[in-house]
């Protein structure tokens, strides 16, 4: 009775031995759930001719739909915005106020063209509401 119990213990041991190591573990990596969401940086320039050479400019795209704006003025000064975007497609749209210096409270209209697969925001215009500024801006996506 005792061998029987030792063939039946093997056995089992040997089986479960196989089964364990004939399993393979396969790793699936999850596309991200929103590819524009992360750090944008690149620059601009002014439309109105007020900026001889390209600017500065970057945007952190949020999963919650809001957007930081970082960006070099003509002036030197570094502003700073804050807002919503939305993306339909590869055409994304945002709106923003400036929250420091003189500028703070104006807002501005972004439009762009998302390249997901080049990771860039192409022919972006920035229109800036009740002031005749506007600029055109490119950025390439950093993380």
């Amino acid at each position: 009775m005792k061998l029987k119990s030792f063939i039946f213990a093997s056995l089992a041991f040997c089986i479960s031995i196989f089964i364990f190591s004939s399993c393979t573990k396969t790793e699936t990596v999850a596309a991200p759930a929103n590819p524009i969401v992360g750090l944008w940086i690149g620059t601009q320039v002014a439309g109105d001719g007020s900026s001889i050479y390209p600017l500065y400019y970057s945007f952190d795209i949020k999963s919650d739909s809001t957007i930081l704006v970082q960006g070099q003025g003509g002036d030197g000064n570094t502003y700073y915005s804050n807002g919503v975007w939305h993306l339909t497609g590869t055409a994304f749209t945002a709106t923003i106020t400036i929250t420091n210096f003189s500028q703070a409270s104006v807002k501005q209209n972004i439009t762009a063209d998302y390249d997901q697969t080049e990771g860039k925001l192409k022919n972006g215009t920035i229109q800036t509401i009740g002031y005749p500024y506007s600029s055109i801006f490119s950025l390439d996506r950093v993380n």
